[in-house]
């Protein structure tokens, strides 16, 4: 049942009516605060302010950021380092999260780069939890040191 706005008490009073009572409208994910009695917009508030959770650009996945997952990626030449597709890439774990805790690894060498691997939709979700298969780990660091050798030639070649 709606009783319609749910009064809030401002940082200060309306500066059209002197009203100290708002009301919180999200617009475009911003906490927007408005006049309760004549609607004139006061200011954009921070989530901390309205008791919203606070946006952040950290991936929701294990704790690995957006730069990190942009480097792994990058390093993936943007192609599944497994069957090559370039399409809907994840970054995922050749040593699953819960097969690195039952191990004893921190989420520090967790998610380290080099634990971290470009897989497709169909390639990730088919390893799911497990631990990658050692034949398609080697297969992931063989192709890294192919990487590595043909970026040193290039950068030989452009110098």
């Amino acid at each position: 049942m709606d009783g319609g706005p749910v009064s809030f008490v401002m940082r200060k009073p309306c500066v059209r009516c002197g009203t100290e009572h708002g009301r919180i409208e999200t617009r475009n994910g911003q906490d927007c605060v408005w006049c309760i009695s004549c609607g004139t917009f006061q200011y954009n508030a921070p989530k901390t302010e309205t008791g919203r959770a606070k946006r952040t650009v950290e991936s929701v996945h294990n704790g690995i950021k957006p730069n990190q997952r942009a480097r792994v990626l990058l390093r993936a030449n943007g192609r599944c380092e497994l069957c090559g597709k370039g399409t809907n890439l994840h970054v995922g774990h050749m040593i699953s999260v819960d097969a690195g805790l039952r191990q004893g690894m921190t989420e520090a060498e967790i998610n380290d780069d080099e634990n971290l691997v470009a897989l497709c939709d169909e390639c990730n979700l088919g390893i799911g939890a497990e631990p990658m298969p050692l034949r398609f780990a080697i297969r992931v660091v063989l192709a890294r040191i192919r990487f590595r050798k043909e970026s040193r030639l290039e950068a030989g070649r452009e110098a």
